[in-house]
């Protein structure tokens, strides 16, 4: 059962943003040097326009871009009218640029070279898409992330297996899709020394081969840990749940039938919010200059949530870091469409967002957040966006 959604207009572009130097690879363990390159890492984006508003969504293959950092991106974009909604694929296996990965926890692990190519790559590929921006068809529907592919290792079998998609059209041909579920790019384990993109490599070429047009993964509730389902920490582990989620995606894709259609309008909706910072571990690595982010007083960051509607039939939120499910099924709730697309690591990379009745201090993903109340104030900005949208 999909929608379909008229009267856009739409442009596509993919840019390499592959290291050409050796750089701290994220994710795992520190002082992880890279050896040689895998795959390609991409950012990919699309541009939606309507008579009065322009918003690119942008997938990128990166352990966690902050707020900061892609504020200053879209300073530039905001000159053209342009809002920008990154969700970064959160890959193991990518350069840090968040700074923790270092040679020491004293060390920042970031490469400024890099992470000025890589921000200014992201400016090229919403430029190139808006430059392709053609009129299009829009149809939207869910898939399902199948058996065998992702696992919870905090709170075993509490997934969100959806994974809704649109796929946009030019006539016959498709320019472009689009698919949004939880899960960490992280097959690949410490021992690797390649950047890859791990099974997001994998799967976005295998949906390209068959569907055509540009493909592009936003993540979603992947805390908690949803991780791949793996006997193996292999290449060929990275292929078989790449390949295995695309052939659902495809097959969902091929096999919808369009049982509501109407035009479309882009409504676009953000609050800002002052998070507190009650972990120390964190405070101290800005301190030391290991993460270089800006620290208000008293002791919190600034952030946001985004709200997008594409239409009367889809809502896509973004959350600024890594929700686990719990968050993720509650931030769902509050949205009021048929197709709700959840997005983590949007705009920033916070960490962990844990639902407060579940916080337990001893657990390793609280360790790597800013702290309890995070969740509860995410999701009430959230809400407010929502009870707006009616």
């Amino acid at each position: 059962m999909t929608a379909r959604i008229l009267g856009l207009e739409v442009g596509f572009a993919r840019v390499a943003v592959t290291p050409e130097k050796p750089v701290f690879l994220a994710g795992l363990s520190r002082n992880r040097v890279s050896r040689g390159v895998h795959d390609d890492l991409y950012v990919r984006a699309v541009v939606l326009c309507d008579n009065g508003r322009t918003v690119a969504l942008v997938g990128v293959d990166s352990i966690g871009l902050m707020y900061d950092y892609l504020k200053r991106v879209e300073g530039k974009l905001l000159k053209r009218g342009v809002a920008l909604l990154v969700g970064s694929s959160h890959d193991h296996s990518s350069p840090d640029v968040i700074g923790l990965w270092g040679p020491s926890s004293e060390e920042t692990g970031v490469d400024d070279e890099y992470l000025d190519y890589l921000l200014e790559s992201m400016l090229e590929a919403v430029e190139e898409a808006l430059s392709e921006v053609s009129r299009v068809t829009l149809e939207v529907g869910y898939s399902r992330l199948p058996p065998g592919v992702a696992k919870n290792t905090r709170d075993p079998g509490f997934i969100d297996f959806d994974a809704p998609y649109m796929v946009f059209r030019r006539g016959s041909e498709v320019l472009g899709l689009l698919v949004n579920f939880g899960l960490h790019p992280e097959v690949l384990w410490s021992d690797n020394r390649l950047v890859t993109a791990d099974f997001v490599h994998y799967m976005l070429g295998s949906i390209e081969a068959e569907l055509g047009g540009v493909a592009i993964f936003l993540n979603g509730a992947l805390g908690g840990m949803v991780t791949p389902n793996v006997e193996s920490h292999t290449y060929e582990e990275a292929e078989r749940i790449g390949t295995t989620i695309a052939s659902s995606i495809i097959g969902a894709v091929r096999n919808a039938r369009v049982e509501y259609e109407a035009f479309g309008q882009l409504k676009l909706a953000r609050k800002k919010i002052a998070l507190p910072v009650v972990n120390e571990k964190l405070i101290q690595a800005v301190e030391r200059g290991v993460i270089r982010r800006r620290v208000l007083e008293p002791s919190s960051v600034e952030t946001e949530v985004n709200l997008l509607e594409i239409g009367p039939f889809v809502q896509l939120v973004t959350l600024p870091g890594e929700p686990l499910p719990k968050v993720g099924f509650k931030a769902k709730s509050l949205m009021n469409k048929r197709y709700r697309f959840l997005v983590g690591l949007g705009n920033d990379e916070i960490g962990y967002i844990i639902d407060l009745e579940d916080w337990n201090p001893q657990n390793y993903e609280e360790s790597m957040s800013l702290g309890p109340l995070t969740a509860g104030i995410l999701l009430s900005a959230i809400a407010e966006l929502a009870s707006a949208s009616h």
